[in-house]
């Protein structure tokens, strides 16, 4: 299973839109942000290798308050606050602005304040676990196929 597998095509445009928002939070962007930014984008199908760059300062991510999430279930939210809490992590740096950004977001999602760090926590651990020579669009990828599977088998009844 790939990230495209993972997610539904309305959850990937929400998605990108967080990620951005996060990554764009402290109005810098570092290097890993970037490339973490570019490889989402490529894993979710939303741009393709030389399409217009969505790294660019002139860019401005949808505000979490206007994401379209009607559509959205609980697991996609949950899924999408993960991948933006994974891309806080992304230079190894939390910024204020960017824990200003996850509120917001998790706010948008309903997520409880016990949920939101639950899945802090598994994006932390995912961040860790990623290998430093590893590509971004494999850390990506393996992100959200991950993350999915957290989320389902911490769904399952336990025996």
């Amino acid at each position: 299973m790939g990230a495209l597998d993972a997610i539904s095509t309305q959850a990937r445009e929400v998605l990108l839109e967080a990620l951005m928002s996060v990554a764009w939070a402290d109005r810098t962007l570092a290097d890993e942000e970037r490339k973490a930014a570019q490889a989402a984008a490529m894993g979710l199908g939303l741009v393709q290798p030389g399409d217009g760059d969505l790294t660019s300062p002139d860019r401005k991510p949808i505000p979490p308050e206007r994401l379209d999430v009607a559509g959205l279930n609980q697991r996609d939210r949950e899924l999408i606050f993960l991948c933006a809490s994974w891309m806080a992590f992304a230079d190894e740096v939390v910024d204020p602005a960017e824990t200003q950004v996850l509120d917001r977001l998790a706010l948008r999602f309903s997520l409880s304040s016990q949920r939101r760090a639950w899945l802090e926590e598994r994006a932390g651990e995912l961040r860790k676990r990623q290998a430093p020579d590893a590509s971004w669009w494999r850390a990506f990828n393996s992100l959200v196929v991950e993350a999915a599977r957290a989320l389902t088998e911490e769904g399952k009844p336990r025996g």
